[in-house]
């Protein structure tokens, strides 16, 4: 009896050995890493630093805001003066150029000054200074936009490595079992469709692994991307184990989300300042139908009044013909469409926050359904489960039905808890503000 009881077990060793090198990239897959890329553990804070000094987008968007203050710089500079100098170049009495003779010796110098009347220049420095504040509330929209997009595929690629961690678990426990089945076969304990159906089994969970683990692949280059890595790099989001209690819209009505949203969405203060920058290009097109002075004064060494005259010029073009009525007009007209703009930029922003808002309350109330420690003892369960059916005090279809169970049970929480924080964010991305942190 001992001899024969040795023997099996020497017999399920190698049995079981053989399955694992049969079957080596399944489980090393399941979580592995290319030993070329670098691993990153990173929370969400240190994310969000890493994205705002990094991305790319970011710092382009910055330049626009640069670029917009160099346009005030030049709006508020002076017209330069314009000098002139006037010389005899031939005499064709004589021949001469250049003639030095005092008594035909003639040149001529002056001096002018363009004046700008009708409020240009500070109609001008005002309108450049809206720009200022437009290319400054476009890149906190930019900044707005791109944050919810990197909170929410950190959130996805968190809540998706904890769902490949437990198809890892699966295809281990379904692994062992499938040894000690293939094992109890070649002893003439089990029938052959157990087996079959275990390898059927662990084929479906690893198929289901691998378009898992493309899935990863995207949130990886996507994450990567946003924080401006030029090196790719494996990114292990950090999350807090259970969510904060504040994140709950008990502390927030959906009129306080439209009032705030109003008054903190950049591209609603975005149309607001293009309205009033409009408003101002309509003043700057009239000022600039108000003729210009010009001043100035030359000095005449030899001219027909005779010797060192000195004079006076004062210019002025006559408004006969072009008062600027096609550029009056013209921004006339896109001063109400700007406004048109705002109109439809209010009538979005309130369709926004209400779509928002009911998400929300729908991902709260079915993350509710699953209670934090839901899967708390589903480990210690799949382990039970496992050894009633390998004492067959189950059969095999009880058994697949529980892998079965516990695999879209997991899928579900993980996902329920992924679309809760990813709701709250797209909310506060729609508000304009982080009303909601975790």
């Amino acid at each position: 009896m001992q001899i024969s009881l040795i023997i099996s077990i020497l017999f399920f060793g190698l049995t079981l050995a053989q399955s694992l090198r049969a079957q080596p990239a399944t489980l090393g897959g399941a979580l592995a890493i290319p030993a070329r890329v670098d691993t990153l553990a990173l929370t969400l804070p240190e994310a969000e630093a890493a994205f705002l000094g990094t991305n790319f987008a970011l710092l382009a968007e910055r330049f626009n805001i640069s670029a917009a203050q160099a346009e005030v710089i030049q709006a508020r500079l002076f017209d330069n003066p314009t000098i002139s100098l006037e010389r005899n170049l031939f005499n064709p009495n004589n021949g001469r150029f250049f003639e030095h003779n005092e008594e035909r010796f003639q040149v001529v110098g002056g001096i002018e000054q363009l004046v700008q009347l009708g409020g240009k220049r500070r109609k001008a420095v005002a309108y450049a200074r809206t720009g200022v504040e437009i290319a400054e509330l476009q890149f906190t929209d930019l900044v707005r936009t791109l944050r919810y997009e990197l909170r929410e595929n950190f959130v996805t690629l968190y809540y998706r490595q904890q769902t490949q961690a437990m198809y890892a678990r699966q295809i281990t426990a379904l692994q062992r079992t499938l040894a000690i089945t293939q094992a109890q076969y070649q002893r003439g304990n089990v029938p052959l469709k157990e087996v079959v159906r275990l390898k059927s089994q662990l084929f479906e969970l690893e198929s289901e692994l691998k378009d898992l683990r493309n899935e990863i692949a995207e949130d990886q280059s996507e994450l990567n991307l946003l924080l401006g890595s030029r090196q790719p790099r494996y990114l292990r989001p950090v999350l807090p184990a259970s969510t904060p209690a504040s994140l709950s819209l008990n502390t927030l009505s959906l009129g306080q989300a439209l009032d705030t949203a109003r008054t903190h969405r950049p591209d609603l203060r975005v149309s607001v300042a293009t309205v009033r920058q409009q408003k101002q290009n309509v003043g700057v097109q009239k000022s600039l139908a108000v003729p210009d002075l010009t001043l100035g004064t030359f000095y005449d060494h030899n001219g027909a009044v005779g010797l060192h005259y000195t004079g006076l010029t004062v210019g002025m073009p006559l408004p006969v013909f072009n008062r600027n009525q096609g550029n009056i007009r013209l921004a006339e007209a896109q001063h109400q469409g700007s406004q048109q703009a705002l109109d439809q930029q209010e009538a979005t922003l309130v369709n926004e926050v209400t779509e928002a808002y009911r998400k929300a309350q729908e991902a709260e109330r079915l993350a509710e359904a699953f209670p934090a420690d839901y899967f708390a003892d589903a480990d210690r369960l799949l382990d039970g489960v496992l050894r009633s059916y390998q004492r067959k005090a189950i059969t095999l279809l009880e058994f697949l039905d529980f892998l079965d169970s516990y695999k879209t049970g997991v899928i579900q929480f993980n996902q329920s808890r992924a679309e809760r924080l990813n709701a709250f964010d797209k909310l506060n991305e729609q508000i304009g503000q982080q009303v909601f942190s975790y």
